[in-house]
């Protein structure tokens, strides 16, 4: 039997639709979605104003209710048809209306239509106390006539991690509304499917880039619901213990969507992975339901996943037809992963028949992932599964599903895993009496029985260049391995020369190695294959070797941690990333980047500066200046970055004030300011962010920079965010003047100190050598507490730009 028709994945550019109740949050989240797709937003009291010339309660004093409420329904038909590409459209109160209702289930089969809601306690707050009762009612209407929900989970308990030191004090505190913007942005990318495509495309290597059904291992953190309802863990404990999370359902309380709901919006946040969904049939603890009850509440709970945008949706292909038709029909851009559960004795071996005929099966109904599990008593050896995986080779042509399929017991599933990917596992402390498949096994555990059989290798990471003594990346990373089970080493090695660099990496166990000065740009010529990014900047301070069997990006990607000879490298900047997070986690509201008008500054003429510059681009800015005490070499870094910008397919022409006040369209988006005495330049506004990339103290004898902001160009009247990358000292003069300035003249300036910065390059390196999850919480505590240590140890140190 052929699989139906999916009737939820839309034309790439088909307008997307917000409606919901008042307080719900669609107008922000408008705007952030606008931003990020680079649409035209639409929203209904505009679109009304600009039909009949008045606004709508300008319309209904003049006309009245009955003429109000009809003309209010033609002018929300006339939006929908006249914006069905290219735009994201804010729906407003018109779509409680029965006939606006019809016309969004209509606009449904070719739009995504996404229903906003969250706490019902947050939405009453913000409505007339007399009012707040009926619109929530009303309110619930909207989910029958959308086909996307998205859960706007409040963002109010958005703070910093690690812990609270001297040193720290003054650490950043994420912007409000960051949190709601990283996930409603993914959340856009995912049911329009762009996510993933643009991930690969730009970085191959980095973590996002390869879903965990094509790595070379992974692993599945399940969680149930009665479990993550009673758990006494934060979810921050379950960072990085996993490749994906199994969102298992397994009760059913009274106001199970909006539970399941919130859940789903908690998991993408705190954890940031992958989320499998599974509605399970039997729970263990639960009663028993006849099929009459159980088939229509789960299928509508799948039907709920789906919507929610989840990315894989588990389907038991062993239930109703009817259920398994629906999830099918509606999947959109969510994977289907096709079930077969044996639980009980009698379970049919591997080599009968029937399993492969469930194969076939699975893949006729279009599946992008197959598992099966068998209950095992011993009467099964490891040879009769490894048989069956072969015959499926043998006997299904290419491409076909990739199957997961393993043997459990009572004690969980067995040891050696005979799966290679999406294995199940479970936290160290967490108790999994209702789980039969995650008993034992934890993520550290079964990663490391992977270089316990030899099936991966130790390898010897480094930082290298002319000035890394008291590099704090080693730490970081040796702790990060340890987390993970890793057997790896990670270690700094003082170098300036290319010869040098080579013999490292050369050695067969050569995992790969941070650059620092001399090497981000002399490196280049000698990688076989570089990012998107670093082609972009000129830069690379990542290289790793490749060495896959073939010559498939794939296939290079997978043979991380594992030893031998290598003579091809690849090269990517995770500078700019790293500096782009501390950007965006510091961004206030207020200072939204505008390309046409904000203006952002970089101090400093080489790789990092670079990499800032590539940063601010990557935000939408469109007006960058350079400031360098040698201005040729800034000039250098702006015609790069100007004839760059002249290649970009879509790069949006800005304008440049005319010498006669005129605006004249450049795509010249770098420019250089020479002295710091001149007065910021006529026509632009004052920068809201500023990146400073010159080292605090000095390496070849020559005076350090000592750079301090000219207070003309602070006067900013929503302030901004000053990044500091230099660490050592880590109040350099610019971190103190700011500090100053923010407490006597302007509080709206944020200032990011050089260990945040570092932190997030030490992350960013650790998922792109490794492809493993770093484990961001410990990474950034110690970061803080070996910067510590080393003050106390009374070391002069090195440069801030060392990794």
């Amino acid at each position: 039997m052929l699989g139906p028709r999916n009737e939820r994945v839309f034309d790439p550019n088909a307008s997307i639709v917000l409606v919901g109740c008042r307080g719900a949050g669609k107008r922000t989240l408008g705007f952030m979605g606008a931003l990020h797709l680079r649409r035209r937003l639409v929203t209904e009291d505009h679109y009304f104003e600009k039909l009949t010339g008045i606004s709508r309660g300008q319309f209904l004093l003049q006309h009245g209710k009955d003429l109000f409420a009809r003309q209010d329904v033609e002018v929300f038909k006339r939006m929908l048809d006249s914006n069905r590409f290219g735009c994201i459209i804010e729906c407003g109160m018109s779509s409680l209306s029965e006939e606006a209702q019809d016309a969004l289930r209509e606009y449904c089969r070719t739009n995504p239509v996404i229903y906003i809601h969250r706490e019902r306690e947050q939405i009453a707050a913000l409505l007339d106390a007399t009012d707040a009762t009926a619109l929530l009612k009303a309110d619930e209407k909207h989910r029958e006539c959308s086909n996307f929900e998205f859960y706007n989970l409040d963002d109010s308990a958005t703070h910093c991690v690690g812990t609270s030191t001297a040193a720290d004090s003054r650490q950043t505190v994420p912007s409000k509304l960051l949190n709601v913007r990283e996930d409603f942005t993914k959340f856009l990318d995912q049911i329009t499917g762009r996510g993933a495509t643009k991930a690969w495309l730009e970085s191959p290597f980095s973590v996002v880039a390869i879903p965990p059904e094509f790595r070379s291992y992974s692993y599945t953190l399940r969680l149930r619901l009665s479990y993550l309802q009673e758990m006494d863990m934060a979810l921050e404990e379950f960072e990085a213990t996993a490749d994906c999370v199994e969102f298992i359902i397994d009760q059913w309380p009274g106001d199970v969507v909006e539970v399941v709901s919130k859940q789903v919006a908690l998991l993408r946040r705190k954890l940031g992975l992958p989320i499998i969904y599974h509605v399970e049939e039997n729970p263990r603890g639960q009663r028993r339901r006849a099929p009459e009850e159980k088939n229509p509440v789960d299928s509508d709970l799948l039907e709920l996943g789906l919507r929610l945008g989840v990315e894989y949706l588990s389907l038991d292909l062993q239930r109703d037809e009817s259920l398994i038709q629906r999830a099918l029909r509606y999947k959109g851009r969510s994977k289907v992963i096709g079930n077969y559960w044996y639980m009980g004795f009698g379970a049919p071996p591997w080599h009968d028949d029937q399993h492969l005929e469930n194969y076939r099966r699975a893949q006729s109904l279009g599946c992008d992932l197959i598992r099966m599990a068998r209950f095992s008593t011993g009467d099964s050896p490891v040879e009769y599964l490894e048989s069956f995986k072969k015959r499926v080779e043998q006997t299904i042509p290419s491409p076909r599903p990739p199957l997961v399929a393993y043997d459990f017991s009572v004690l969980g599933i067995r040891t050696p895993l005979q799966s290679k990917i999406l294995n199940p596992v479970k936290h160290r402390d967490m108790d999994t009496d209702q789980d039969f498949l995650a008993i034992i096994n934890t993520y550290r555990h079964s990663y490391g029985l992977e270089f316990q059989q030899f099936l991966l290798d130790p390898l010897e990471f480094y930082v290298t260049g002319s000035n890394v003594s008291w590099s704090l990346s080693p730490a970081m990373q040796n702790a990060a391995y340890e987390f993970s089970g890793m057997p790896h080493t990670f270690q700094a090695v003082t170098c300036s020369t290319l010869d040098r660099l080579t013999q490292i990496c050369l050695s067969d166990t050569f995992g790969g190695a941070s650059l620092t000065a001399p090497f981000k740009l002399a490196i280049m010529p000698q990688l076989k294959v570089k990012s998107h990014h670093a082609t972009a900047i000129g830069a690379v301070n990542v290289v790793l070797p490749l060495r896959g069997k073939t010559n498939a990006i794939l296939d290079h990607a997978n043979s991380r941690n594992k030893a031998g000879a290598a003579h091809e490298f690849f090269g990517d900047n995770t500078d700019w990333s790293s500096i782009f997070t501390c950007l965006r986690r510091a961004i206030s509201p207020r200072n939204y980047v505008q390309p046409s008008k904000t203006t952002g500054l970089v101090v400093g003429a080489g790789g990092m500066a670079r990499a800032a510059i590539y940063a601010l681009i990557q935000l939408g800015c469109r007006n960058i200046f350079i400031y360098n005490r040698t201005a040729e070499r800034a000039k250098e870094v702006a015609e790069h970055f100007n004839s760059w910008a002249k290649g970009q397919q879509g790069m949006v022409a800005m304008a440049k004030p005319g010498a006669d006040g005129s605006q004249i369209p450049t795509l010249e988006i770098c420019r250089v300011i020479e002295r710091l005495a001149d007065p910021w330049p006529e026509g632009y506004q004052l920068p809201t962010m500023v990146i400073s990339c010159v080292p605090a103290t000095s390496l070849d004898g020559t005076p350090p920079a000592d750079f301090v902001m000219p207070e003309g160009w602070l006067r900013s009247p929503t302030g901004g965010v000053v990044v500091e990358l230099a660490y050592e000292p880590l109040i350099t003069p610019l971190v103190a003047q700011m500090y100053a300035y923010r407490d006597q003249v302007n509080p709206s300036w944020v200032v990011v100190d050089g260990l945040e910065v570092v932190a997030e390059m030490a992350i960013e390196a650790f998922e792109l050598m490794t492809g493993r999850m770093a484990p961001k919480r410990l990474m950034k505590d110690v970061c803080r507490r070996t910067w510590e240590q080393q003050q106390r140890g009374g070391g002069d140190g090195a440069s801030g730009l060392v990794l």
